[in-house]
């Protein structure tokens, strides 16, 4: 077997398990994510409302991805189970994350609100902060990927060195 032909074989294998490792990491981080997503046109609010624990993680994130932020001019809050504003962040750009710790178990709720009459799409986001050994499964399966890609470039320039010296003799 020639060499172009093992290192597309292994190059091939790294894509294919970077893939499911990329896909199962994604589908880990994002399972616990509570999500609402709507049309904001400056009348009512979008929320979304999730129970977090710090014995779960003490960290949890939120997300906010928005098309045609610039056009409009919103506002996310984050509210405790107290009702008590815990953070605010206006919407800059199409996606903002937030982090926040998690003071006490109860339920909190993420509100976003444009203050202006224009039509936004928007969709927003609460959950605990996913464990870092579940991020770096993501991370490492598209390393993968990305090493099965080089192995792919590398496996052509063997195939093409091959094809020379095969044409020289």
């Amino acid at each position: 077997m020639q060499k172009s032909h093992i290192v597309i074989l292994i190059a091939g294998l790294l894509v294919a398990v970077g893939m499911v490792m990329s896909y199962y990491g994604a589908s880990l981080v994002t399972r616990d994510v509570t999500y609402s997503e709507a049309t904001l046109n400056g009348t009512a609010p979008i929320q979304v409302t999730k129970e977090l624990d710090p014995l779960i993680s003490d960290t949890a994130v939120f997300v906010v991805q928005s098309e045609g932020f610039a056009d409009a001019s919103m506002v996310v809050k984050l509210f405790d189970p107290s009702n008590q504003i815990i953070s605010t962040k206006r919407i800059e750009q199409k996606n903002t994350e937030g982090e926040f710790a998690i003071p006490a178990k109860g339920i909190y709720r993420l509100e976003l609100e444009n203050e202006k009459q224009t039509e936004v799409r928007a969709i927003i986001g609460l959950t605990h902060m996913p464990d870092k050994m579940i991020i770096s499964l993501n991370y490492l399966g598209q390393m993968f990927i990305l090493s099965g890609f080089v192995g792919v470039v590398v496996s052509g320039i063997f195939a093409l060195k091959s094809r020379k010296k095969a044409q020289l003799r």
